[in-house]
């Protein structure tokens, strides 16, 4: 029976602090196709669905402003000499520039590797884990005020899919990382750890 034992709640309980395990080993790197896809690889084992989201971002806080993707040029208003750090990987994209997991069932979106922006915003450090209905995301941005005083805006580039094949090699490759962060989510929300297959 597995993992299946577990309520859905606990299911997703145990993925939201997967998240948290992921942003903690990521450590603030610009690495969202990696961290996603093994993310995606850990929601799989734990029987909860999901799908990653190619999103533009804009973050503002109070040390300054950042750009993820080239969808949200413009979204920002600088204030008088101020600046908008831009991710220096956007050439990769088409549009976006960030990813993140969204579950459809619980209603929530997964963003583990958002505080790559922290030095450059004042965002916190950690997982970002919102509310959202599928309706909400697919139809319009996405606005949350964070630690009352960044806000960051989220925008789904669907017709973006030049990651998709970087992520499906991330996915093959991370088994054995997703089945250890499996694991350790279980066992830190008092979960039996071996719930999950070696």
């Amino acid at each position: 029976m597995g993992v299946r034992a577990l309520s859905r709640e606990e299911r997703a309980t145990a993925l939201q602090r997967a998240g948290r395990v992921v942003a903690a080993v990521n450590g603030g790197k610009p690495q969202c196709i990696e961290r996603v896809a093994l993310l995606d690889r850990v929601a799989d084992l734990l029987h909860v669905r999901v799908e990653p989201v190619p999103v533009a971002v804009a973050v503002q806080g109070p040390a300054g402003s950042c750009l993820l993707g080239e969808a949200v040029n413009g979204v920002i208003p600088l204030l008088p000499g101020g600046s908008a750090l831009r991710s220096p990987s956007t050439a990769l994209w088409d549009g976006a520039g960030h990813l993140f997991l969204f579950a459809p069932q619980q209603g929530i979106f997964l963003d583990p590797t958002l505080d790559q922006v922290s030095a450059a915003t004042g965002y916190p450090r950690g997982c970002l884990i919102m509310p959202v209905t599928a309706d909400l995301l697919y139809s319009e941005d996405l606005t949350f005020e964070v630690a009352g005083s960044v806000t960051v805006l989220y925008r789904v580039v669907r017709a973006d899919t030049t990651w998709r094949t970087a992520y499906n090699g991330q996915c093959a490759r991370l088994g054995r990382t997703a089945r250890t962060v499996a694991r350790r989510a279980l066992e830190l929300e008092g979960f039996d750890e071996d719930l999950i297959a070696e």
